[in-house]
């Protein structure tokens, strides 16, 4: 071979690296796994971000929705009240010839309780009391009485009707309301007097304590709730709904209860002592 064609094979030769096993097979793959496993990662922590974003939401939903639920309730009994707000003594039978039927359109509240589960705080050793409004049984009573004073304002409608359509018919020359009881017993019957009678009470007594109990949770219930919301990652989404009285002069009166009942004068007509009647008609509220 020529000389100088050797001298340039050679330096060919030379510019040959040597085999690397890292290199041209180990660290492709190397490298392709971990890209892999950068982007699993990535789509792991975004979907954990995203999941908790959306439970946060789910919260806020729930929150607003009862809170919307209860300003309804609240407004509704607001509504029954105003007919005979202001209109009461503390005779029994005054007071159910003085509320008039009573025109309303309600639903009852029907809602999951589950959605609530978030407000039960985790359990911790030596803790006894619990947030108000954590507990859900206070919730569900609470509802379940609202849906029962609506069967119950219904039914005394249909018993008010044509007891006042008798009264008037017999003592249309003077104002039925003047009328004594051993007169208003002579036109309708002792029995659907003490029925009237019976469920004035139960209402009104109902109302009263749900008005304010309502009024509660409308203050209290979301500043809980969203104590368990992390409301930071909503900044873009919305707020936790809150209320307040602001001094309304119309709702403080309604707030006010009726006044207390003298049972006295329908002892004979229910066969019961005025103490009887008196644990008759508590609500539980208020106590």
């Amino acid at each position: 071979m020529h000389p100088e064609t050797e001298l340039i094979v050679n330096a060919i030769e030379s510019l040959k690296q040597n085999p690397s096993y890292f290199k041209d097979y180990i660290f492709p793959i190397a490298s392709a796994f971990f890209t892999a496993l950068l982007g699993a990662g990535i789509a792991y922590f975004t979907l954990r971000h995203q999941e908790g974003i959306q439970i946060e939401k789910e919260k806020m939903n729930t929150v607003n929705k009862w809170t919307l639920l209860a300003d309804e309730a609240r407004s509704i009994l607001i509504a029954i009240k105003s007919n005979y707000h202001g209109k009461l003594t503390d005779s029994p039978v005054q007071r159910a010839l003085a509320i008039p039927t009573v025109l309303f359109t309600a639903t009852p509240i029907n809602e999951e309780y589950s959605h609530l589960s978030f407000l039960i705080p985790k359990s911790t050793e030596g803790k006894v009391e619990y947030p108000k409004w954590s507990q859900i049984s206070i919730i569900r009573t609470l509802i379940h009485n609202y849906n029962y004073l609506l069967e119950l304002w219904v039914k005394r409608n249909e018993v008010e009707r044509p007891i006042k359509e008798k009264l008037v018919q017999k003592y249309s020359q003077k104002a039925y309301a003047d009328v004594n009881i051993e007169e208003i017993i002579e036109c309708i019957g002792a029995a659907d007097l003490a029925i009237l009678v019976d469920l004035t009470e139960h209402v009104t007594r109902i109302t009263d304590d749900l008005l304010v109990e309502f009024d509660v949770f409308l203050r209290d219930f979301p500043k809980y709730a969203k104590t368990l919301i992390k409301t930071k990652r909503l900044k873009r989404y919305g707020s936790v709904l809150t209320y307040s009285n602001n001094g309304s002069k119309k709702l403080l009166a309604m707030l006010e209860k009726s006044p207390s009942t003298n049972y006295e004068s329908v002892t004979g007509l229910f066969g019961s002592t005025v103490e009887q009647l008196q644990e008759k008609y508590k609500t539980g509220y208020g106590l």
